[in-house]
């Protein structure tokens, strides 16, 4: 597949994306799935050249209303980010900001406050890489924080809603947690996939906490286990006295 190829067929998923009649969809999910087994040199330049091909299937991403037209589209945006990412010590400083650029705008969903809070998990995520061990480093630069942030932020959105009334304090507390300079083991298990966008979402508080602090509320609450069993033994060791009296 060349690029002139590789462009065809997109505008061809772009055309079938504009209807939702079973056949349709089904060409736009065929074709999708054909541009993300196109080279990755391909794709690369396409996406980079073509500076409306970003937008667009970021938009289907985003407002198509059948969830499989979007899920493909999802799929395909961070094929291409990969890409980019992988591609950034090979070109210039410059090339690599322009790209970067091109990057930041093919992520935004519109919604000033959703990709603010993107932009606060990403740069919250990107600290992973400067408070890890030597083993884990290889794994962290693995991962593409902007991709996990998009994901997490996604989650969000999806169970909570916007970011405004009864739901901003669990927003502010997912992102205060995540970006608590205390807390480095919270964003290093959502970077690295061990807590999942769909998880983080529904933990409490003290969920959220770092390993530390989560072994000491544990460590509480056993105390306070263990004091409360003993209080009950007493009470019904001092019951079972009095009933021995009694008779």
């Amino acid at each position: 597949m060349n690029k002139q190829d590789f462009l065809e067929l997109f505008e061809a998923a772009i055309r079938a994306a504009k209807s939702d009649s079973s056949p349709q969809v089904a060409r736009c999910v065929d074709a999708m799935s054909r541009l993300k087994e196109a080279p990755e040199s391909v794709a690369l330049d396409a996406f980079l050249t073509t500076s409306s091909l970003g937008g667009r299937l970021a938009r289907v991403r985003t407002e198509h209303p059948n969830p499989k037209i979007r899920s493909e589209a999802n799929d395909l945006l961070y094929t291409w980010m990969r890409y980019l990412y992988a591609t950034g010590p090979k070109r210039s400083r410059r090339d690599h900001v322009r790209d970067r650029q091109n990057l930041v705008k093919v992520i935004s969903t519109g919604d000033s406050k959703r990709d603010k809070v993107r932009e606060i998990l990403q740069k919250s995520l990107s600290k992973v890489a400067d408070e890890v061990h030597v083993e884990m480093k290889k794994r962290v630069a693995d991962c593409d924080h902007w991709d996990v942030a998009v994901s997490v932020e996604s989650a969000m959105f999806e169970r909570l809603g916007c970011f405004e009334g009864k739901q901003k304090p669990k927003y502010r507390s997912i992102l205060f947690n995540i970006g608590d300079s205390n807390n480095p083991d919270l964003r290093r298990k959502v970077l690295t996939g061990v807590i999942s966008g769909e998880r983080l979402v529904t933990m409490e508080g003290e969920e959220m906490g770092s390993d530390q602090i989560q072994k000491q509320v544990k460590e509480i609450k056993e105390k306070a286990r263990f004091k409360e069993e003993n209080r009950l033994k007493s009470m019904m060791m001092l019951h079972q006295s009095d009933h021995m009296i009694m008779t």
